[in-house]
């Protein structure tokens, strides 16, 4: 649950429903744990389809073949514009990064290790680009 939460940039404090869908036994057994441990508003078991709708916007972990959402209401139009402000700093890091290392004196002159340091990030910027997309391209589609 604190992976979603800060997935989510939700508060420690606010409380919000888990749904779950996976072993009922499993998760009706762990419910009560869960609420405590995770300040939730509660635990709710779905089937797979009632999960699946109710967390096409949602992120979703998968614990040994359980899944779990945070439900949490978002205004769609602030979440959009967010992701377009954070896309396109990223796009501007990919392109400054990008740039140092298309430039050979930099690759010549820099020690190995910041050469290194500069691809990863810029692997990273990349990665982090694509799940934004992603998260953005859903929130378009969705109803």
């Amino acid at each position: 649950c604190r992976q979603l939460r800060a997935e989510m940039n939700l508060p420690p404090a606010e409380r919000v429903p888990l749904l779950a869908a996976g072993d009922p036994a499993f998760v009706a057994a762990a419910a009560p744990l869960l609420q405590a441990l995770a300040r939730l508003a509660e635990v709710r078991v779905l089937d797979d389809a009632a999960f699946d709708a109710a967390t096409a916007q949602t992120p979703v972990v998968v614990q040994q073949g359980s899944r779990f959402a945070l439900q949490v209401r978002i205004d769609v139009a602030a979440e959009q514009a967010r992701l377009a402000k954070e896309i396109t700093r990223l796009e501007a890091e990919i392109g400054k990064a990008g740039a140092k290392l298309d430039n050979p004196s930099f690759v010549q002159r820099a020690p190995a290790a910041v050469v290194a340091q500069e691809r990863a990030r810029l692997e990273a910027f990349r990665q982090t680009l694509g799940r934004l997309r992603d998260q953005a391209s859903r929130l378009r589609s969705s109803p």
